[in-house]
């Protein structure tokens, strides 16, 4: 099977209007010279976990009113549609969109793997924090995670360049990134305690910060649909 994305048009990316996890696939779409349109949504969730959401009953939204004029009721953002595909979930659009790049890092198999690999502590961490966020959680689990994942990931961050070697960030730089850059949720469970809880990753900081100089990502991080360090539309000056 062969998907021929030149004949599509450009993929639209539907997402709330904080970081979360759709920068991801923003920055992914940055870093492969990807022409992407982003339709944005007012932040607004039941529940961080599915169980929460089951809890909380069906909840109607601009968001959810979008997903089913799509034809994709039910389903949670992101949401990426390109010509006659729709697709949700995060792994499926980010590594979609690294598939389309034009400009995207060619990687090996082991390579892709270790990519999904930060993408599922990705997760992890993002699962925790929204808890955090939207379900009334513990903030004080936030930095126990950050912790225990970026004691891991650190073991596969070299001291210069990117994860994979590669002229450019792949997935895996990019993971690293949001982990110690994004506000929502990052930033804002992790508060005061931020500072502390990064200075113990000096070699993650460090590829966050090469990550975010990578001229294409730099471009992205001036750009009005960029959320990275944003809070929600509702709450900025």
């Amino acid at each position: 099977f062969f998907f021929d994305s030149t004949m599509s048009g450009k993929p639209v990316l539907h997402y709330f209007d904080v970081s979360g996890r759709g920068e991801l696939c923003k920055l992914i779409a940055a870093v492969g010279g990807l022409e992407m349109d982003v339709v944005e949504y007012p932040f607004q969730a039941n529940g961080a976990s599915a169980a929460d959401k089951l809890k909380a009953g069906k909840m109607e939204s601009e968001h959810t009113k979008a997903a089913t004029a799509m034809g994709m009721e039910g389903c949670g953002l992101p949401i990426v549609v390109h010509g006659d595909l729709k697709i949700n979930q995060s792994f499926a659009c980010q590594n979609y969109l690294a598939s389309i790049g034009p400009n995207f890092p060619k990687i090996t198999p082991q390579q892709q793997m270790i990519d999904d690999m930060f993408q599922g502590y990705l997760e992890d961490c993002m699962g925790l924090a929204a808890g955090v966020v939207l379900s009334g959680g513990d903030p004080a689990l936030v930095p126990k995670i950050m912790e225990r994942v970026l004691t891991h990931l650190s073991k596969y961050i070299p001291k210069d360049g990117f994860v994979h070697g590669k002229a450019a960030p792949t997935t895996s730089d990019l993971v690293i990134l949001v982990l110690t850059q994004a506000l929502i949720p990052f930033g804002a469970t992790l508060g005061e305690g931020a500072a502390e809880c990064y200075g113990k990753f000096p070699t993650a900081v460090a590829l966050g910060e090469r990550a975010a100089a990578f001229p294409a990502v730099a471009k992205w991080l001036t750009n009005e649909k960029c959320c990275l360090k944003k809070p929600p539309k509702a709450a900025r000056n």
